[in-house]
């Protein structure tokens, strides 16, 4: 939601500021947003604010009910990955007196394949059923969501497509302003919106973990900025092994890495 109040305040600051500029944009209107545009911003599938969004002429609530009904599967799905796949893994985090590099690579290994489960079911969940969902109950027209993510040949590519709706909002208020700022350099720009990505999926885990910790950062921001500045122009099918290479062990480090914090700081006597 704090996305969504900073677009919406973004979109309509200008208005107030400056009410004679005219946007460009045939979405945006002139005058200020009513309460019902911004009623109905809160609950689209999407994070750029509009006055007017494409909408189509009926609700089809058969694919309402159906979205909503793989969701509520997908969640029972998720519940038993992390139950009976993840939740052994960790508990040796909780329980091992002493890490070794043998049990580090083990449980990373075991790990993986959790780990890809969970993202698919999650993905294919919230990216096209939940969103979808939401698309055809509000008669939202976009449903780019994503893109085929799985078949990108270059690190850009995945960034771009794999989340079009976070996507479009760190390209209008993040990296325009940066291209603004760093008078047109767009290889500066792209390394600082990776960099901040990773800073907000940092303060998103925060939340829900209750402490800060630098594996998202870490993990995403510096290997994605060092994927950027080394092979800023790669492509082809080498970079897609890459990516798919990298994926599951990115789905097996990083949940490993928080459950070795967790363990840390809720029992500290067993390290």
């Amino acid at each position: 939601q704090i996305l969504k109040i900073h677009s919406f305040v973004r979109e309509n600051a200008g208005k107030i500021i400056s009410p004679s500029n005219k946007s460009t944009d045939s979405q945006l209107s002139s005058e200020f947003s009513h309460f019902n545009q911004y009623l109905y911003f809160l609950y689209a599938p999407t994070l750029v604010f509009r006055d007017v969004y494409p909408r189509t002429s009926t609700i089809r609530w058969n694919i309402v009910f159906q979205m909503f009904g793989q969701v509520l599967i997908g969640t029972i799905l998720l519940y038993h990955v992390i139950a009976y796949y993840w939740m052994p893994v960790f508990a040796r985090c909780f329980t091992d007196t002493k890490l070794t590099y043998p049990s580090v690579i083990t449980s990373i290994f075991d790990l993986m394949l959790p780990g890809v489960l969970f993202f698919v079911i999650g993905f294919y969940g919230f990216f096209h059923c939940w969103l979808n969902g939401f698309a055809e109950l509000l008669r939202f027209a976009d449903r780019t969501f994503y893109q085929d993510w799985w078949n990108a040949t270059s690190s850009g590519t995945f960034w771009r497509s794999w989340n079009i709706v976070v996507h479009d909002w760190l390209h209008v208020y993040v990296y325009k302003d940066l291209i603004k700022l760093f008078s047109g350099n767009k290889k500066l720009s792209a390394i600082c919106v990776v960099i901040f990505s990773a800073i907000l999926h940092e303060y998103c885990m925060s939340i829900v973990f209750g402490f800060c910790s630098v594996i998202f950062i870490v993990w995403f921001g510096l290997v994605g900025m060092f994927l950027r500045i080394v092979f800023p122009h790669s492509k082809g099918t080498l970079w897609n092994i890459i990516i798919l290479t990298m994926t599951p062990i990115s789905l097996a480090v990083v949940p490993y890495f928080y459950a070795l914090e967790i363990s840390a700081r809720h029992f500290p006597s067993n390290r």
